[in-house]
C-alpha cells in the first residue's frame, strides 16, 4: 500500500473516531451545562424557601408575563378572623359557631379554619357534635349530618350546610366583607363575617412583580367586593370574585389564548385545576395536598416576595444556560476543525473537554447564590 494512502486512512479513521467520541461527549456536555444550571437554581431557591417540584418548569417559569393570584390564604394570611356573628332568632351566636366548626373541622379551607380556630381560641375542647356523611364541594361549601357526642342514640341528628351563600340558599349580607353562612333543613341558621389581613410583603411583591414587566390578576372564590378591596390594598387592579373552580380554568384559558405565558399562585381544593393548567404554578406550604400535587413549584414560608425572586431566578438561569451554549458552540467551531485537521492532538482536546466542563460548572455555580429579595415597601401601613 502506497505511504500517503496508508497516511489518509489512518488521518481519516483518527479523525473519525474523534469525531465519534466528540459527538458523544457533546450529548454529555450539553446534559451537564444544562443539569449544573438547573440544579443550582433548585438549590439557591431551596434555601430561599421555595421547592422546586419540577425542574423543568423553570424554563417555563422564565417566560412568565402573567401572574395570577388567588385571595384566601394567598394574598391574605392563611387564616382570616372571625369578626361578626348573626343568627336566627333561638339560635345563640356560639352555639351557631358550634355548629359551624364541627362541620368545618372536616374541611381544610381557610373560612372553615377560621370557624374551627374561633371555636378552640373561645372554649379549648372539640365541638359536642360529630359530623358525618360529610361532603365538600369545591369553592362552594359543605354539608353533612351533625349529631351530639354525648346522645349519639336518640338524638335528632341536624342536616347543615356550611358555605357561601348559594350553597347554603340564604341571602348574602349586605356587606362587602368575606362572609360564610350555616343553613339547616328549615333554612338559614347563622352567617359568620370574617377578616380577613393582607400579608406583610404582598404589595411589595406586587410592585416587584411590576418591575419585572409582569402582568398581575387576581381571581377568587370569593364575593367580587371582597376581591376588589383586598387587590385595590395590594395593588393589583385587575381583579375578579365570584369564580367556582371552572371559571378560574375558563379564565386561564382565555389569558393562555391571548398569547400569555401565566403562572399560577394559589392554596386551595378549588385551585388544583388552574394550577395544573397554568405554565407554572406556585403552592404556598400550608396549601392542601392536592394544591401541592398539582403545583411546579412550593413556597414553605408566608413570604409573598418568594414569587418575584422564584421568577428573576428562573430568567438569571436562562441566561447563564444561554452563555454556556454558547461557549459550547464556539470552543466546538474553533476545535472540532482544528482535530480534524490533524493539527489538535487527541490529549489536547480531551483537556480541552475537561477544562471546558469545569469553565461550565463554575458558570452555573453562580446560580447557587441566593438573590436578595425585594425591599418591602412600608408605604401606607397603619392606615
Amino acid at each position: 500500500m502506497p505511504l500517503f494512502v496508508y497516511s489518509a486512512l489512518r488521518l481519516g479513521l483518527f479523525a473519525l473516531a474523534l469525531v465519534s467520541l466528540w459527538a458523544v461527549g457533546m450529548r454529555d456536555w450539553l446534559l451537564v451545562l444544562v443539569a449544573a444550571a438547573m440544579l443550582a437554581t433548585a438549590g439557591s431557591l431551596a434555601r430561599g424557601g421555595v421547592v422546586v417540584h419540577d425542574l423543568q418548569a423553570l424554563e417555563a417559569l422564565a417566560s412568565i408575563d402573567t401572574v395570577v393570584f388567588d385571595k384566601t390564604g394567598t394574598l391574605t394570611r392563611d387564616t382570616p378572623r372571625l369578626d361578626r356573628v348573626y343568627s336566627r332568632r333561638g339560635v345563640m351566636p356560639g352555639d351557631a359557631v358550634e355548629l359551624a366548626a364541627a362541620l368545618g373541622a372536616q374541611s381544610l379551607h381557610p373560612a372553615a379554619r377560621a370557624l374551627v380556630h374561633a371555636w378552640q381560641m373561645q372554649h379549648r375542647v372539640a365541638p359536642d357534635w360529630v359530623a358525618t356523611q360529610v361532603n365538600e364541594q369545591a369553592g362552594q361549601g359543605l354539608d353533612g349530618v351533625l349529631r351530639r357526642r354525648d346522645a349519639l342514640t336518640g338524638a335528632t341528628p341536624r342536616r347543615l350546610r356550611f358555605g357561601a351563600a348559594d350553597f347554603c340558599g340564604v341571602p348574602a349580607l349586605a356587606c362587602d366583607a368575606t362572609q360564610v353562612h350555616l343553613a339547616d333543613e328549615a333554612g338559614w341558621v347563622a352567617s359568620f363575617v370574617l377578616a380577613e389581613d393582607l400579608r406583610e410583603d404582598a404589595a411589595a411583591a406586587v410592585d416587584a412583580l411590576r418591575a419585572q414587566g409582569i402582568g398581575v390578576q387576581l381571581l377568587s372564590g370569593d364575593r367580587d367586593a371582597a376581591a376588589r378591596e383586598v387587590a385595590a390594598q395590594a395593588g393589583i387592579r385587575d381583579a375578579r370574585g365570584g369564580c367556582t373552580p371552572e371559571d378560574k380554568l375558563m379564565a386561564m384559558r382565555a389569558l393562555q389564548a391571548a398569547g400569555c405565558k401565566v403562572a399560577m399562585v394559589g392554596d386551595g381544593l378549588n385551585d388544583g385545576p388552574v394550577l395544573a393548567q397554568a405554565h407554572a404554578s406556585f403552592a404556598f406550604g400550608k396549601a392542601v395536598p392536592l394544591a401541592q400535587a398539582r403545583a411546579d413549584f412550593i413556597v414553605l414560608g408566608d413570604a409573598l416576595s418568594a414569587i418575584p425572586v422564584a421568577i428573576a431566578q428562573a430568567r438569571r438561569t436562562l441566561r447563564i444556560v444561554r452563555q454556556n451554549l454558547a461557549w459550547a458552540a464556539g470552543y466546538n467551531a474553533l476545535c472540532v476543525p482544528l482535530a480534524l485537521a490533524g493539527w489538535l492532538p487527541a490529549w489536547l482536546a480531551g483537556l480541552g473537554m475537561a477544562g471546558s466542563s469545569l469553565v461550565v460548572v463554575l458558570n452555573a455555580a453562580r446560580l447557587a447564590r441566593p438573590m436578595a429579595p425585594p425591599v418591602v415597601s412600608v408605604k401606607g401601613q397603619g392606615a
